[in-house]
C-alpha cells in the first residue's frame, strides 16, 4: 500500500501555479486598464474645465460689450436730443439787461502793493502793514447782459416761463427755469420806485436803459470808481 506524504499533499501542483500565474496577470491587465480609463477622464475632465472657462470668457466679454454698446447709443441718443434743443430754443433766445455790482476802487498809487497794502516802520522799528489811502471802495452798478428763452402757449402771446442756459459742453446745452424774472423794464419804469425795490429780478430790455438805471442809483459818488483791487479797469467800466 502506498502512502502520501503531507508534503507531498500540500505542495501546489503545476496547474495551479498557472493558474495563480494567470489571476495575477488579470489582476494587472484589469488595473491598468482602469488607471488607463481614469488617466483619460481626467484628462477629458480638464479638457471640459478649459471649454467652460472659455465660454464663461466669451459670455462675460459679450455682455460687456452689449452694455458698452447700450450705452453708447443712449449717450448719442440724449447728445441728439440736447442739439435739437439747443436748436429749438435757439429761436426763443432774448437778450436782456440785469443789475450788477461790485466793490470798486479809484485809480490806484505807485505807493502800495498789487492788493492796495503799503508798510508803514512804527516808531519802535518794527514794520507792519496798513491799508493804501487808495484802498478805499465803493458799491458800483453797472449793466450785466443776461441770455433768456422765453417760451409760452401758443394760446398766448405773453412769456409763461423763462429758461437759462445752466451748462454748455460738446455733448449739447442744459436749460433750467429761472425764477428770477420778475420785472421786465422796457422804457416803462419810474426809477425812484425801482430803486429801492428788489433789483434781482429786474430785467432791461437795452443796454442803455439799464446803464441810465445804474447811473441814477450810482450818482456822483462813485464817479472815478473805476478800478479794481489790483488797479486794473474794471470791464464794465470801461468806455
Amino acid at each position: 500500500m502506498y502512502y502520501m506524504d503531507d508534503e507531498d499533499h500540500f505542495k501546489p501542483s503545476e496547474f495551479d501555479e498557472k493558474i495563480e500565474e494567470l489571476k495575477n496577470e488579470l489582476r494587472e491587465s484589469v488595473k491598468k486598464e482602469v488607471k488607463d480609463e481614469l488617466e483619460k477622464l481626467r484628462e477629458e475632465n480638464k479638457k471640459l474645465q478649459e471649454i467652460k472657462k472659455n465660454f464663461e470668457s466669451i459670455k462675460e466679454d459679450y455682455e460687456r460689450k452689449k452694455a458698452e454698446c447700450e450705452s453708447t447709443t443712449r449717450k448719442a441718443e440724449a447728445k441728439a436730443k440736447k442739439i435739437r434743443l439747443k436748436e429749438l430754443m435757439e429761436q426763443f433766445k432774448v437778450t436782456m439787461w440785469s443789475v450788477g455790482w461790485s466793490n470798486l476802487y479809484k485809480e490806484k498809487c505807485n505807493k502800495c502793493g498789487k492788493d492796495r497794502i503799503i508798510k508803514v516802520m512804527l516808531p519802535s522799528g518794527k514794520m507792519v502793514e496798513d491799508d493804501c489811502k487808495c484802498r478805499i471802495s465803493k458799491k458800483v452798478h453797472y449793466p450785466q447782459e443776461e441770455r433768456l428763452y422765453g417760451l409760452s402757449d401758443k394760446y398766448s402771446r405773453e412769456v409763461g416761463a423763462w429758461y437759462e442756459l445752466s451748462s454748455s459742453s460738446k455733448d449739447g446745452d442744459t436749460f433750467t427755469c429761472s425764477t428770477d424774472v420778475e420785472t421786465i423794464v422796457d422804457h416803462n419804469k419810474d426809477f425812484e420806485k425801482m430803486k429801492n425795490g428788489r433789483l434781482r429780478g429786474v430785467f432791461f430790455t437795452t443796454k442803455e436803459e439799464c446803464q441810465k438805471f445804474c447811473d441814477y442809483i450810482n450818482g456822483t459818488e462813485t464817479e472815478g470808481y473805476d478800478y479794481d483791487l489790483a488797479g486794473n479797469l474794471f470791464k464794465a467800466r470801461e468806455v
